[in-house]
Order: C-alpha cells, then structure tokens, then sequence
C-alpha cells in the first residue's frame, strides 16, 4: 500500500483519529498531529492545517512508536471489515452492549440482529438507550474483556470504539497492566440487573398509516410498535410536539380507516358532555369496551386544552369527549407504565369527579403538518368533521374499533437495596453496593468494614467471610 493509498482509506473511515502530541525521543520536540498510517519503519502523521509528512518512526519515543504499531493494525482491520450497521441492547458503565444489525430484504427500516454481543465503549455519538441504532460506522478494536452476566456465567466478549485513538489507547492500557499475563488481557465488567419497562397507550389514526398518540412515546430512541391484529409492527416517530404532549407516528404496515376525530365548532363553557374512556383487557394486549360517563365543560385552558369534571377509569390509556350532537370535542391520552413481572393495576372503579384536562380536536389537524410552513404530510387527507351516527353508545364503540394500541420497551438499571439493621429498619443515610478494602477484601453494605468511598463492582477482590461479599 502507498502512501496515498493509506490517506484515502484514513478518509474513509472517518473521523478515525483525532490531534494528539507526539514526542521526539529525547523529549526536547513534539508535533501535534493525526496517525495517518505507518509503513516500513516510516510514519505518516496529517497536522491541522491538512499537510501531511512522512516521519521516521524511530525519531519518535517509544511510547509513541508502540501507539503507531497498535494503530496500524487497528486501522487495517477496521478497514478490512467495513461500515457495519449497531444497535444497543444494553447500557454498562463502560459503555454499552451492542449487536450487529442488517435490514431485513425488501423491508425497509426493519432490521434483524445476529452475532455476538460485544462491548462499545463510552462515546457521545451512540445514545444511552435500548434500542437505539447506529447506521454505517466504523469499529475499530478495543481488546477484550470479560462480561459476568446477572447469573454469574462469565463470557469473553470483544470490545470496539467508534474513535481510533480510543480503541489504541484502551488496548495498550490493557497489556500494559495485564504485564504480558491472557489472564488479565480481559478486564471484568458486570452486566447490570436491569427492570424491564413496558409502556401502552391509545394511538389516533387518522390516515395513511399515520397515528397520533401520547409525546411518551416518542420520548429518547426507545423503540415503538402498533399492536394490530397479534403483531408489535415496527413504527417511526415522524413528529413530537412536547409542549403540547403529543406525537405523530407511521406504520404503513397498519390499514386501519381513520374515524370522525373533529367537530364542526369548539367546546364551549358549562357544556354538557359524554366521556368515553378506553382501558386495556386483563392481558394488556387489547382494548376492552368503552365506559361512558357524563359531565360539563369546566374550563377553557386556552385554543388547544379544555377541562371536563366527568369521572374517568383510573386506569383508562385514553379517550374521547363527546358534545351532545355525538361531535369529538377532544381526545385525551394517559399511557400506562408497567414494571415487567409485577401486576396489573385493578380495573373497574370510577374515580370521583375531578378536574381532567383535554386536547381540543382541531389540535389533531394541527400535528398533519410536515414543516413549519404548515404544508400537510404527503398523502394524509383533511380529516373528518360533524357527528357520529347513531347513539352516544354506538358512537363511543365505533370510535374505540377505530383506536390501536400503541406499545414501547426500555430498561433502566435497578436500584440495589439499601443496607439494614439488625431489626430489619433501614437505617438513615444507609450506604448501598460493594466496597474494596486495601487487601483486596470485598464487603457488601451491611457489613462493618464496608467503606462507601472506595467503591467496586460485585465481582472484584476476595468475598469477605464474616459477610460473603
């Protein structure tokens, strides 16, 4: 390979290294500049202002040729295997577990894992969360390491960086504290017990494979699904409007007809009206019959919100509120958050009359807009104004035939329990994980030789006997 040769595949790949110092041998010199690429005992470093030089490799120090030599290698093997296409399955305190994704053939936007999971270390251009994706980048290797899994099974995983100079320096820091030892050339890290949180809720359609729904659900990268006919279908989140809480999604794979969502004048002070209130059946994967109930219009919050005091099922996901002529005067949204294994909340009771506030249904029209210069989404015609045929119970039935269930996962890291006495109280202040003393002994929080300033993670240093670590 020649020079020029090794410029373009540093191109290639990116941002692949950043400006760092390197020292003559002596000490007396330095240069600033990016590893371009080292050949034949020559080293090719780019500066700021673009030049690249060409160095002997020997002028420099000796930890700077051994930076070289790991980053040649690191860089001829990130090229080798190309872009590649991530995304995040969990999040460590080291960075975050990922698989290799591929989009699956003739469905655009659905993508598949396979592989191992490996290690990518800590940076700012992958986000923190399950599910996130992380399209056409190149890893570049980090060394090894050891992931002790909740059941205490130990794996040896590989490790990655999106930055060169991280992966080199991660490595070299590797060898040179395992001092030549395979033993320690994989440093532990411990998967996290983690919660699995489900989120369920009401989603509009009003067309073309477009819903509207709560802003939760647009909330960070988690991923969203519309639950239709047995099957959580992948959906995007084409809109979020947090001030006023909502968000426009798409699943084309969902043909559901869009209802009569608006009516034809705005909710006025001290009107009368009908409230039906959607819930979830007992497997949270359906939606169970409306309730119906009765009240007035309290207030008018201002061109987008109005308040009811009509009593609501505390565990409704949503719903609709009706004028009297069976016109959608607005919708409401009250997603339900779930705790994977722990129990439903009980269904059935009314809460008592109260102060529940609504979007106005011309709102709806308002979220149909693709830019801001209000040109309506492609596709998505004007949606339906007047009443609803029939009887207000007929009319809150076909309104709830109309709705799908909206459905988003994430997880978050539990919080370990707090140390107790011997009476079982927690005490005030009481510290909480693993501390490692200076022999390399390790004390769970209820023991009396556990010091909270020098943490550790559960699996380091010797458990100790009189409280097992």
């Amino acid at each position: 390979m020649n020079w020029r040769g090794i410029l373009i595949v540093a191109v290639m790949t990116g941002t692949a290294a950043s400006a760092r110092e390197w020292r003559s041998v002596d000490g007396s010199r330095t240069v600033e500049a990016e590893f371009a690429g080292l050949k034949e005992g020559k080293l090719l470093l780019k500066t700021r202002d673009g030049k690249a030089t060409v160095f002997p490799a020997n002028i420099f120090s000796n930890e700077d040729q051994q930076f070289a030599k790991q980053a040649q290698v690191t860089l001829e093997t990130a090229v080798k295997a190309g872009a590649l296409n991530l995304q995040v399955d969990q999040v460590l305190q080291e960075g975050t577990l990922c698989r290799v994704i591929t989009e699956v053939l003739g469905q655009k936007g659905i993508w598949t894992a396979s592989g191992s999971p490996f290690l990518m270390l800590s940076s700012a251009d992958i986000a923190t969360e399950r599910g996130t994706n992380v399209l056409a980048r190149t890893l570049y290797h980090a060394g090894s390491r050891t992931l002790q899994a909740l059941d205490g099974t130990q794996s040896l995983i590989q490790a990655y960086s999106l930055s060169l100079d991280e992966a080199v320096t991660a490595a070299l820091q590797i060898q040179a504290v395992s001092g030549g030892d395979p033993a320690q050339q994989a440093p532990l890290i411990v998967e996290p017990a983690m919660e699995k949180i489900i989120v369920r809720g009401l989603g509009l359609p009003i067309g073309k494979g477009y819903f509207i729904t709560d802003v939760a659900f647009a909330e960070g990268s988690h991923p969203v699904a519309i639950h239709h006919e047995g099957k959580d279908l992948p959906a995007t989140v084409v809109k979020r409007d947090t001030k006023r809480g909502l968000a426009l999604l798409q699943c084309p794979g969902v043909g559901v007809n869009a209802g009569t969502f608006v009516s034809r004048g705005q909710a006025e002070f001290g009107q009368s009206i009908y409230v039906a209130s959607v819930t979830l059946n007992s497997t949270r994967k359906s939606l169970e019959p409306v309730t119906l109930t009765t009240g007035i219009v309290g207030r008018l919050i201002d061109t987008t919100r109005f308040q009811h005091d009509a009593p609501l099922v505390p565990d409704a996901i949503g719903g609709f509120v009706l004028s009297d002529r069976l016109e959608v005067l607005g919708v409401f949204f009250s997603p339900e958050t779930r705790i994977l294994g722990k129990p439903a909340p009980a269904s059935g009771a009314l809460a008592p009359r109260g102060i529940t506030e609504c979007h106005r249904s011309e709102l709806l029209e308002q979220m149909l807009s693709g830019d801001a210069q209000g040109k309506r989404l492609p596709g998505v015609p004007e949606l339906r104004r007047g009443s609803i045929a029939g009887d207000k119970q007929s009319a809150a039935d076909l309104l709830r035939k109309g709705c799908v269930l909206v459905v988003s996962s994430r997880e978050i890291a539990k919080t370990p329990p707090a140390a107790k006495t011997a009476g079982g109280a927690m005490p005030p202040g009481a510290a909480t994980g693993w501390s490692l003393s200076k022999s390399g002994t390790r004390h769970n929080a209820n023991c009396r030789y556990f010091n909270a300033g020098t943490p550790c993670q559960a699996a380091d240093g010797k458990a100790c006997k009189v409280c097992g670590g």
